[in-house]
């Protein structure tokens, strides 16, 4: 049974891990980006849903085989895209800047991985009433982020540094490539739905089912990071960077980002099934519009935001007032298109 209250709950919860995602990143001493990405990539593909299927869903194998290879294999592609994607998040964030980066990488994401499904999966919903206030949430979504992206451009620059970032246009590309990838995870987790039906015909729980539908996606993911990564240390010599003095703390630490990174899946795909069938639509945009602030309000806490002109600040504000406001609409359109 479908609880939307629910199922924007959980949303929710995979937004503020989603936020704190790239705090670890920030508070690494030793390691370079190919370096924390290993274990946390270890710990969120691979450990932790082997771990977690064991328990809700012992039978997943069989459901993934009853699936199909084509399911299968359409998972493990859009896999590979948002492990690109999940690589160019980590540079785009840093060559830009956390909140530009942002706002950036989850405008793309959120208008790639909201609509798409949308169009795709339930195109007869697309010009009802619940539809069009959807529509209206996501277009406000992407709105609100862009604001907040201005008002990011607007405290660098007071620093001096916006423009003056080495590489900044090309940052930006990252970045807007990063966002296009980063939305095959919520497009890959849509279209392997099969492989979480198949799981419920085997006795899983609806809600628990949608792990198994992650599943071949995460696969994907993590031969495209883990390929990268460890090429990267070998052609770099950063792989010296995984062992002396120091490593411990950034192996824990990258453990570390890789849970709050499965935090801020799983419960979204949960959230989204509770949210019907455009959850994935609706879920997805809530989602990057609450990331956002969370992500914001982590800045804050980190004192990125010290000494931020007064006009970057109303900016921020006005974006964050007007991701709220999105949010409520795709609340509001998802109880009227369930209704």
């Amino acid at each position: 049974m479908h609880s939307t209250l629910l199922g924007f709950a959980l949303v929710f919860i995979a937004a503020i891990a989603g936020g704190a995602l790239a705090v670890p990143l920030k508070k690494r001493r030793k390691f370079e980006l190919e370096n924390i990405y290993v274990p946390s990539t270890l710990v969120m593909m691979l450990i932790l849903p082997f771990l977690m299927a064991a328990f809700i869903a012992p039978r997943w194998q069989e459901a993934v085989g009853a699936a199909g290879a084509r399911t299968v294999w359409a998972g493990t592609a859009y896999g590979l895209g948002w492990g690109v994607g999940a690589i160019l998040f980590g540079y785009g964030v840093t060559l830009a800047g956390m909140s530009v980066g942002y706002a950036t990488i989850m405008g793309i994401n959120t208008a790639v991985g909201s609509i798409l499904p949308f169009l795709v999966k339930s195109p007869a919903d697309l010009f009802t009433a619940g539809g069009l206030v959807i529509l209206l949430g996501i277009a406000g979504c992407v709105i609100g982020v862009a604001v907040c992206g201005r008002a990011g451009f607007l405290r660098e620059r007071q620093a001096g540094e916006a423009g003056q970032r080495r590489g900044f246009g090309g940052a930006m590309l990252v970045c807007a490539a990063s966002g296009v990838l980063s939305s095959c995870a919520n497009l890959g987790f849509t279209f392997t739905s099969r492989v979480g039906d198949e799981a419920q015909k085997l006795g899983t729980n609806p809600v628990f089912s949608t792990l198994t539908s992650w599943m071949p996606v995460f696969w994907g993911a993590t031969v495209s990071l883990l390929l990268w990564f460890i090429g990267l240390q070998i052609k770099r010599g950063t792989w010296r960077r995984n062992f002396g003095p120091g490593a411990a703390y950034d192996w824990w630490n990258g453990a570390l980002m890789g849970a709050i990174w499965f935090v801020g899946t799983i419960p979204y795909g949960m959230g989204a099934y509770n949210l019907g069938r455009l959850g994935t639509s609706v879920g997805w945009a809530m989602w990057t519009a609450s990331t956002l602030i969370i992500a914001n309000v982590f800045g804050f806490m980190t004192r990125e935001w010290k000494g931020a002109p007064a006009r970057a600040i109303r900016t921020l504000y006005a974006g964050l007032a007007i991701l709220i406001a999105a949010i409520v609409l795709l609340a509001v359109g998802s109880s009227m298109a369930v209704s």
